[in-house]
């Protein structure tokens, strides 16, 4: 124990030594105090005190835990990249007591994880609106230089008709 915790159990008990000898004085002046009664329990205060600071260091203080970063990198090495599964890893995690590490051997988040990599494939395979857009142009001046080559067909678009006759140009 410090000095300051020291200094301050002794004053604590100083102050209620004061205030018992108040009251005792105050009540009768002919009442004989009993003072060794009085230093016992002080006595007792003392060695419970010094008990509990000793349980106190005794009890082993939680774990270290590792940076949030440390965490994260560890939990990408081992292929969870989606934050979403990361989170879910940490909370599931804390929740049971364990590291985050020993969660990604529980069937439960491995079950959880694998639904969510199902989930996330299926919407990157929906089409979306603008898949059209770059492609038509191509097939376009493809469709009109084949055209040209069977029957000598301009297409009407100046734009196309240029890429074709350029196109055409090239090959020669």
């Amino acid at each position: 124990m410090s000095e300051i915790e020291n200094q301050e159990v002794f004053e604590e008990e100083v102050v209620e030594e004061q205030n018992i000898v108040e009251e005792t004085t105050d009540d009768s002046d002919e009442e004989q105090i009993d003072w060794q009664a009085r230093a016992e329990k002080a006595e007792e205060t003392i060695i419970k005190s010094k008990e509990k600071r000793k349980e106190e260091k005794a009890t082993p203080k939680a774990k270290v835990e590792a940076s949030d970063d440390a965490i994260l990198a560890r939990l990408e090495n081992r292929g969870v990249m989606d934050e979403a599964d990361q989170n879910y890893i940490l909370r599931f995690a804390k929740s049971e007591g364990i590291s985050p590490v020993e969660a990604l051997q529980d069937q439960i988040v491995i079950d959880r994880i694998s639904a969510n990599k199902q989930a996330r494939e299926s919407v990157q395979a929906k089409p979306t609106s603008n898949n059209r857009t770059g492609n038509g142009q191509v097939n376009n001046l493809a469709k009109a230089v084949a055209r040209f080559e069977k029957d000598g067909t301009v297409p009407t678009d100046t734009k196309l008709a240029t890429q074709v006759l350029a196109q055409l140009s090239n090959k020669n």
